[in-house]
């Protein structure tokens, strides 16, 4: 069991990280969107660049945080069902909803979305308007490095809920990966 829990950190890691850097992209994006709106409101400035730029950090933000939000569990959840169950049948039930919709369909997402950046590439896509910002595949790139992260994140909290399931004297709590 504390193989798994040994897993389990491992898992996150690539998570943390990744969560991490996106909080200092979050300082990137704050100056871009005051540069943007300054230079706009007061100097007649601006550009669709900009904007998509403001678009495109957002994105990635969002995208490569879902698996570090599943492990810490600050994902949006509809416990309609769960609210009733034990905390063991909780913790089945999480379980299942890994192994049969999480993983199968991250790994859809990363399969398809990998097509859609190597086509993005090949092609050298750049804005639809042509006055935006070129290397349109970097941008997409982040929807399977999204899903990979949110696979290792939903991995990760499959080894705790099974380690909590069998042997819960050895988790402080069993929804949250120990920082």
């Amino acid at each position: 069991m504390r193989t798994l829990l040994r897993l389990s950190d491992i898992l996150a890691w690539p998570c943390r990280i990744v969560a991490r850097a996106m909080g200092w992209l979050l300082i990137v994006l704050m100056l871009v969107i005051l540069y943007d709106v300054i230079g706009r409101r007061f100097f007649a400035t601006g550009s669709f660049k900009l904007q998509e730029l403001e678009w495109h950090l957002h994105g990635a933000i969002a995208v490569l945080c879902f698996g570090w939000a599943y492990i810490e569990n600050a994902h949006v959840r509809i416990d309609v069902f769960a609210d009733r169950l034990s905390d063991r049948m909780r913790l089945r039930w999480e379980i299942a909803v890994i192994c049969l919709f999480l993983i199968p369909f991250m790994g859809l997402l990363t399969w398809y979305a990998w097509d859609f950046v190597v086509r993005s590439y090949i092609r050298h896509e750049g804005s639809s308007g042509g006055v935006g910002l070129p290397n349109r595949w970097i941008i997409k790139s982040a929807i399977p490095i999204g899903a990979v992260l949110t696979i290792m994140g939903g991995l990760s909290v499959l080894c705790r809920a099974v380690v909590a399931l069998r042997r819960p004297d050895l988790l402080s709590d069993p929804w949250r990966v120990p920082t």
